[in-house]
């Protein structure tokens, strides 16, 4: 087994160029054998790192902050119950097994894109977060939630075969995969949403989505149908251009 120090002396320096990895955060739910390695490996890089033994705190800190990786050790008891794997669940980020290595194909059902063998090496882990970079990147780009001054001027709300015009609907935040929206009363979860939005600058978007959470105070989740259209590729466009400096760097290198 590599000790912790050793870890800290082998990782590689990164290479100039390289875009940050700095603005990445990772929940690390693992044994106390492996946290010592694993966590000072993602420290080199520059990762901000939650580690907990205790799957109900993992899921309460998925709750309560933003993490781009999830390394999840399947030796703790109830792994498998982590809310972030199931494929039920909305999270976005890159999710990385630590698995006994008789057991390789265990959680197969799970949303986990690396599967590590244990005990892992700090070679092993660096080759993993190498090989995610490109999605976490793109993920944190996404999903950025962008204040900006957006209006919607026009949308229509289709739930169980009844339809209605919205009102009285402002824009909290959007990002590339939804947006936020405070409406005058609640909007039904499941509903499908077409809309049309005017951006800073005058630039119009139109945008389709479906509401994926919903508050008794009228603030209300919308996803965006995944979608290839040149409206979409517009809106992707323009937001980019307003994301801080290092997102701008992460998404010109991703």
């Amino acid at each position: 087994m590599i000790s912790g120090n050793l870890a800290r002396n082998v990782v590689p320096k990164q290479p100039k160029g390289f875009a940050p990895w700095n603005v990445f955060s990772a929940l690390l739910l693992s044994t106390e054998e492996q946290t010592t390695l694993v966590k000072r490996v993602l420290e080199d890089y520059g990762i901000l790192v939650h580690a907990t033994s205790n799957v109900e705190d993992a899921d309460k800190g998925m709750r309560s902050a933003r993490f781009d990786l999830v390394i999840c050790d399947f030796d703790v008891p109830a792994a498998n119950e982590l809310a972030c794997l199931q494929l039920s669940n909305h999270w976005r980020g890159v999710a990385m097994g630590l698995m006994p290595g008789t057991r390789m194909n265990h959680a197969a059902s799970k949303r986990i894109q690396l599967r590590m063998p244990k005990p892992v090496t700090v070679d092993m882990l660096v080759r993993s977060l190498k090989a995610s970079y490109s999605n976490m990147a793109n993920s944190r780009v996404a999903t950025y939630r962008h204040t900006v001054a957006a209006k919607l001027v026009a949308g229509t709300l289709n739930h169980r075969g009844w339809q209605r015009t919205l009102h009285q609907v402002n824009v909290l935040n959007l990002s590339q995969t939804g947006l936020c929206l405070n409406a005058s009363e609640p909007l039904p979860q499941g509903a499908s949403l077409t809309m049309s939005l005017v951006l800073p600058g005058s630039a119009s978007v139109h945008a389709s989505g479906s509401v994926v959470w919903s508050h008794t105070s009228g603030r209300t989740g919308v996803a965006f149908k995944r979608s290839s259209c040149p409206e979409m590729k517009k809106l992707r466009e323009r937001l980019n251009e307003w994301l801080p400096i290092d997102l701008g760097l992460i998404a010109r290198a991703s």
